[in-house]
């Protein structure tokens, strides 16, 4: 698969070692390139499905993530970049709208908002331990499946 971004990637990571990450009743899978989803049923209660990358030794070296994909539907997916640690620590976001035409998002992160907003500053890229791809009831109704393919994606300086 070959990766077309600009000559300040640093890091590809569409061949990762992603991982999925969702509640109990939302599902997720990913085959190397698309990204299926399925939210789970009812009212909206914090369903989601998210793509993780495991990033080893924090993200001081870059300072944003540029990704060329298209989703099967109109949809927005969160950009998040989430601290090392357990307990669900504050994340940093950027939602992005993507649909059928693929095309290329730069994220820096210096840009990026704190969840919860009560959270200040810009991420602490030194102890960032997750780059996530979320859909959630924020910006999608319950019970929704849909796709996200991704053509790129990679770490710049």
């Amino acid at each position: 698969m070959t990766n077309v971004v600009a000559a300040a990637v640093a890091l590809s990571l569409l061949n990762a070692s992603w991982r999925l990450e969702h509640d109990r009743e939302s599902t997720a899978a990913f085959d190397g390139r698309t990204f299926r989803y399925t939210l789970g049923p009812g009212a909206p209660r914090a369903q989601f499905a998210a793509l993780v990358a495991p990033i080893e030794g924090g993200l001081a070296s870059y300072s944003r993530v540029t990704f060329t994909a298209s989703a099967d539907r109109p949809m927005r997916v969160n950009v998040d970049l989430r601290p090392a640690g357990a307990n669900n620590p504050p994340r940093w976001r950027r939602s992005v709208y993507l649909d059928g035409t693929p095309r290329t998002v730069t994220i820096r992160f210096d840009e990026m908002n704190p969840v919860p907003r009560t959270n200040t500053g810009t991420p602490p890229l030194d102890t960032i331990g997750a780059l996530m791809f979320t859909v959630d009831t924020n910006n999608t109704r319950p019970a929704t499946s849909g796709a996200i393919t991704f053509t790129s994606i990679a770490l710049e300086r």
